[in-house]
């Protein structure tokens, strides 16, 4: 498995019981399987639990402390790019399933739950991401490329359980015809809504737009927004298949952080953002990068302090095919980054390729710290970073 830390919008790892846990390949099992990240040797520690056999499955993982549950959704993917878009052949093979473990905080393991997995569809995608709304139900959202090689945002839920759902349907808006490129994203935020946004890059829309549906109301309700693009702070190339979604809950302000990429070409121009969603739906932007800094593949992170002076982690990768991990810091009130790459916090002289940082859903304070984990596409490694918050060294190490 060559991108085991994609994709852009998912997430690998998560906080429980003291411990950091993620997703990650096996190469003697041939599978995903839950591992545990040694705390003291900074080493990945595989555990027993399967989570997915297949070898094109990615994986994004939600930690639902209220229920106790570790939910992934896992679905076999498709290569696509702007100029290249995916085979039928692809596209038509493979399917998504929800995963379903219980922790034994005794054993400090993880096992499977009875009736899962659960088919949520078939065929391949680019990427699928997972939410649970204030109801109990669970969200995906992916994008699926027609035979005609149009594209569209698709959602989908849980119904009367985990194990029951819904048909997939297309997103009720007529901005979710996409590019075969474009890819989506579900978050639930301010204690009664989900929220999916997702990248246009097709011809008079190159937009990120965002859809609100309110908890409990009926599956056709939605509210959609420009949250980039078409003069909403910024015009022209303001999209690209590369976003990123946490929401701060400390303040109760419900704001939304979305990491970006554009398809700007200019020196100068803004490459890579973070977008901020108050709590009337209202957009705006902080410039992370300029379109010679070369960034890649955004990821944002929330740090919240018990003084309630909340911070924003953003990570990228530079250059664009891949060597370093960079990252920059500011507070959610009032987002502003230095100029210039950042500062470096994965790197390597032997894999000058890693990419794909991911972390967890979760927001982060200083008890459990924030772990970062990417990968090496050309020698398959695992490497990820530990940051003691609150003060403390930001060692990188090799998983």
């Amino acid at each position: 498995m060559r991108t085991p830390t994609a994709d852009k919008a998912q997430s690998k790892l998560w906080f429980q019981d003291g411990s950091w846990w993620g997703l990650l390949w096996s190469a003697s099992a041939n599978a995903t399987k839950i591992h545990k990240l040694d705390g003291t040797t900074q080493q990945w520690q595989e555990t027993t639990t399967v989570v997915d056999t297949r070898v094109s499955a990615r994986g994004d993982a939600l930690w639902d402390a209220t229920g106790n549950k570790l939910y992934v959704v896992s679905g076999t993917t498709v290569l696509s790019e702007w100029s290249s878009p995916p085979s039928q052949t692809a596209v038509t093979s493979g399917s998504a399933a929800l995963h379903r473990f219980s922790y034994d905080p005794v054993a400090k393991t993880y096992s499977r739950d009875a009736g899962f997995p659960v088919t949520l569809h078939n065929g391949s995608t680019e990427s699928i991401t997972v939410a649970k709304d204030s109801t109990g139900k669970l969200w995906i959202t992916y994008t699926l490329v027609a035979s005609d090689n149009s594209n569209r945002v698709y959602v989908n839920h849980s119904t009367t359980s985990d194990t029951e759902w819904g048909t997939p349907f297309v997103l009720p808006t007529t901005n979710a015809q996409v590019h075969h490129d474009d890819i989506s994203a579900v978050t639930s935020f301010q204690g009664d809504k989900i929220g999916i946004m997702w990248s246009n890059q097709r011809t008079g829309h190159k937009r990120f737009y965002f859809a609100v549906h309110q908890d409990g109301q009926p599956v056709n309700s939605w509210q959609t927004e420009v949250a980039y693009g078409g003069g909403v702070n910024c015009s022209g190339g303001c999209a690209n298949d590369h976003l990123n979604l946490k929401q701060l809950t400390s303040d109760g302000s419900g704001r939304l952080y979305a990491a970006i990429k554009t398809a700007h070409q200019n020196v100068g121009q803004t490459f890579v953002a973070l977008l901020v969603r108050d709590s009337k739906g209202q957009w705006t932007s902080a410039q992370y990068g300029v379109v010679e800094d070369e960034h890649t593949r955004p990821m944002v992170m929330i740090e919240e302090m018990a003084t309630g002076a909340s911070k924003i982690w953003m990570f990228a990768v530079a250059p664009e095919e891949g060597g370093t991990i960079y990252y920059k810091t500011t507070s959610t009130t009032n987002p502003s980054f230095a100029p210039g790459a950042g500062t470096p916090i994965i790197s390597s002289t032997t894999d000058k390729d890693i990419n794909d940082p991911t972390s967890t859903k979760q927001n982060v304070n200083s008890q459990t710290g924030l772990v970062v984990l990417a990968a090496s596409r050309t020698n398959s490694r695992y490497w990820h970073a530990h940051i003691a918050l609150g003060g403390g060294t930001t060692p990188w190490r090799r998983g």
